[in-house]
């Protein structure tokens, strides 16, 4: 059987930037390992499956595999499949002018969705999983496992840890210079992830540049993925973090960057909003398909 298979950058609006992501469709009758071996065959940090729906309130049912295991998120490839549906498959309709509302349902639960246009392209915002954080004492051996000093870090920030699952340790840096000298040393970090509960570490620097709140990376303990480009779970809870930290009126709007570094820049646009059950994340940013194909299996 013919399934549509495509390859999208997500969080950027040009090909070979951000972050990479396929998207496969038709796949209903596809077993969880059926759908790890896809995964492994396309060898992306995540591959998406957009399913039929598992609850009456939601449009689909959203499933991500790495090349090694299903993960319960992932933003960029949530925002791939978003594009996938609206633009490629057109499958969700998006009116020239106006919102289309829906809902999806994932391991994390039931998230929303608004897709709109905006000077002709898709804006496909998507509610995040909440987190909690605590703070975190890190010793010389955490940051020499990412290339730190202790005296790289800004003291007026304390590392945070997120206490969601598959959360990550989020650590300020004093500026983009140091951003920029991270390294994580692939042997020694899946024991340190191991010992905090974390999957990731997460270092950021504030307001790197005009109009920009933070850049940021992503340096993964495991999941087959050493340094993600443009990480949108990531940015979600860094912009809670931000927020308990330094509180501003909300809604509040904020942009991140990502991807510098490893040579696949993207922008991350945030709206942090209240609701009923707490703070939400909501994240969005420019898609640029780059393949289009069949998978015949």
């Amino acid at each position: 059987m013919r399934r549509p298979c495509y390859l999208v950058d997500a969080f950027s609006d040009r090909p070979l930037s951000g972050n990479a992501a396929a998207v496969v469709l038709d796949a209903p009758e596809l077993q969880a390992a059926d759908l790890q071996r896809v995964a492994r065959e396309l060898q992306q940090a995540e591959t998406a499956f957009p399913l039929p729906a598992r609850e009456p309130q939601a449009a689909f049912h959203l499933r991500w595999f790495t090349p090694f295991t299903e993960v319960r998120f992932c933003g960029h490839a949530t925002l791939a499949a978003l594009h996938v549906l609206a633009v490629e498959a057109q499958r969700i309709r998006v009116p020239a002018h106006g919102v289309a509302r829906l809902s999806f349902t994932c391991k994390a639960g039931l998230l929303r969705a608004e897709l709109s246009r905006q000077q002709g392209r898709l804006r496909a915002l998507f509610e995040t999983p909440p987190t909690g954080f605590a703070r975190q004492a890190v010793d010389g051996a955490l940051l020499a496992a990412l290339n730190l000093v202790p005296e790289m870090l800004d003291p007026e920030v304390a590392p945070h840890r997120a206490t969601a699952e598959e959360g990550n340790l989020y650590l300020c840096l004093r500026d983009r210079e140091s951003l920029a000298r991270v390294r994580g040393d692939p042997g020694a970090l899946p024991a340190l992830a191991s010992a905090l509960g974390v999957v990731g570490f997460v270092p950021f620097a504030r307001t790197p540049a005009p109009g920009v709140d933070a850049a940021l990376r992503a340096i993964f303990a495991d999941y087959g993925v050493a340094e993600d480009p443009v990480t949108g779970s990531a940015s979600a809870h860094l912009a809670l973090l931000l927020q308990q930290l330094f509180p501003a009126e909300l809604p509040r709007q904020l942009v991140f960057t990502q991807g510098d570094e490893v040579g696949r820049p993207g922008r991350i646009d945030i709206e942090l909003r209240p609701d009923s059950a707490g703070l939400r994340a909501w994240i969005t940013g420019p898609t640029t398909t780059v393949l289009r194909g069949e998978l015949d299996l």
